[in-house]
């Protein structure tokens, strides 16, 4: 990553407002019978007394909606980059109970921390997760430092985008700006088991199956004006076509999706 491109996600995460705006697309407009956290979860092996690393945390919803799923004596260490994410994700935790006491035990620390130079030693994590982070990062830097603080046989939680996530949505962006997505270039679902072979003994790959059905145009334009790459011309633009879309569809328009995880585990 060069330093335009990490000053302007910096810009983009310096606090939850554009990301909200993009989960709360999902969250009210998703078909899929699970909730996207619980399915996450549904696939994460966390023992007893487990430390757990996050990278990219965000302002920690995966915690705050599985907090009464956290098994006893856990550890949890939240790092971003952002130190905005890092202090909104302190005040997730501790209004879900999680950390001081609270959550049957369960510990959390917070630190503002880069993927690629993280502050933890080697061998002493026993599950790193980073959810749809990684291809904001430098993977052949972050990567080896995964694997370095992971003990023999913990595992890594990735979650990411396939390239044909939100392809409808999508379309109508680019059909109005130059925006592509990282997750379709640097992280996939496609791409992303090579990338964590290279580091790891095995990586298993699961994709969860859903879309979004939405009625009216203004979360799509409150998608769309979250990203930081749109002008406000084309975010003009983008609303007559979205506009455009939802009249001609019908109905609710229903764009796929194509997210998922990861598991990779350390050697």
């Amino acid at each position: 990553m060069n330093a335009s491109e990490r000053a302007a996600l910096a810009e983009q995460y310096a606090d939850a407002d554009n990301l909200n705006a993009r989960v709360r697309l999902h969250e009210e407009h998703d078909t899929a019978d699970r909730d996207w956290w619980q399915w996450v979860f549904d696939r994460v092996d966390l023992p007893d007394g487990a430390r757990v690393l996050e990278l990219g945390c965000g302002p920690g919803y995966l915690w705050r909606d599985v907090a009464d799923r956290l098994p006893a004596d856990a550890s949890l260490l939240l790092t971003d980059f952002s130190r905005g994410m890092v202090t909104e994700a302190r005040g997730t935790l501790a209004a879900a109970g999680i950390g001081n006491g609270g959550a049957d035990g369960v510990e959390a620390d917070f630190a503002t921390a880069a993927a690629e130079s993280l502050p933890v030693a080697d061998d002493s994590v026993d599950v790193v997760v980073a959810n749809h982070m990684l291809y904001h990062v430098d993977r052949d830097a972050a990567l080896p430092e995964i694997r370095r603080v992971l003990r023999p046989g913990g595992r890594l939680y990735a979650t990411t985008n396939g390239e044909d996530n939100l392809a409808e949505l999508r379309g109508m962006i680019t059909a109005v700006s130059d925006f592509v997505p990282p997750s379709a270039t640097k992280f996939s679902l496609e791409s992303g088991s090579e990338q964590l072979a290279a580091h790891f003994a095995g990586v298993e790959r699961y994709e969860r199956d859903s879309a979004l059905r939405v009625p009216e145009v203004e979360p799509l334009v409150a998608y769309a004006g979250s990203l930081s790459a749109i002008e406000r011309e084309e975010l003009a633009a983008f609303t007559d076509r979205a506009a455009e879309r939802l009249e001609a569809s019908d109905g609710p328009l229903r764009i796929e999706k194509s997210m998922g995880l990861f598991v990779a585990r350390a050697p």
